[in-house]
């Protein structure tokens, strides 16, 4: 006897009425979604990674022959590049000196911020900017360059760049000034003296240390004091006439 449900026979279908179809097996998981995901950032690791060795290729060109010497020919072959991969990257020299000086202030503000964060007071901060910056550069003055003399030299930088340079600068004074304000608030600073002002000149009196220093080491005059020696005299000054 034929089963219900053989083609032998057994009940039939009502008219009109079908049998429902069984539903399709659930495809299994695929990480098709995720690849393009994974390319983009193995593509975007590749593409910093090229960025940076152009950056260092770079600063090898400007130390050897300075802005004069910095070409993106110059670069390009430094870098082991074509000069359209290299347009790719940045379209002008400017742009070059300009990404090299960001880069340098921001670990610059990272150093200076530690060192602000870590003194005992407000006052003692002025003291701790003005060594750390000094010895960040005494052993790389032509880092110090980077910064602060190439960019200026290379003429107008683009609008990016001086925001970028002008939030970090505005970034490290508004933490020293804070730390000048409690101690103001706490009686610990002389009279009279503005917080914000005494930021900016703790960071001056750094510039002009470093920059005798790497004014000296370019024309090849020796110098009477160290560089440690201006770097301490200056921070006695401040303590002594800054603090109460």
């Amino acid at each position: 006897m034929p089963s219900p449900g053989s083609s032998g026979g057994g009940r039939k279908s009502a008219p009109g009425r079908r049998r429902a179809a069984a539903p399709a097996p659930a495809s299994a998981p695929t990480s098709k979604s995720s690849e393009p995901s994974e390319r983009e950032a193995r593509k975007a690791r590749r593409q910093e990674g090229r960025r940076q060795a152009i950056l260092v290729a770079a600063r090898a060109v400007l130390v050897r022959g300075g802005v004069l010497g910095l070409t993106l020919e110059a670069v390009a072959a430094e870098a082991d590049l074509s000069k359209p991969s290299l347009f790719y990257y940045f379209r002008s020299k400017e742009d070059l000196v300009g990404a090299l000086a960001v880069e340098g202030l921001e670990r610059e503000v990272k150093v200076l911020e530690a060192a602000v964060a870590a003194a005992a007071s407000g006052v003692e901060a002025l003291a701790a900017l003005v060594r750390a910056r000094v010895d960040l550069y005494a052993e790389d003055l032509d880092g110090f360059r980077v910064v602060y003399l190439w960019p200026q030299l290379m003429g107008r930088q683009s609008e990016a760049h001086q925001a970028r340079v002008l939030a970090l600068s505005g970034q490290l004074n508004d933490v020293l000034e804070a730390r000048l304000q409690a101690d103001a608030r706490a009686g610990r600073l002389a009279p009279g003296l503005q917080p914000r002002r005494l930021a900016n000149v703790a960071w001056t009196v750094a510039q002009g240390v470093l920059s005798l220093g790497a004014g000296l080491e370019h024309s090849g005059v020796g110098t009477r004091f160290t560089l440690s020696q201006l770097r301490d005299e200056a921070c006695a000054v401040l303590l002594r006439s800054s603090g109460r």
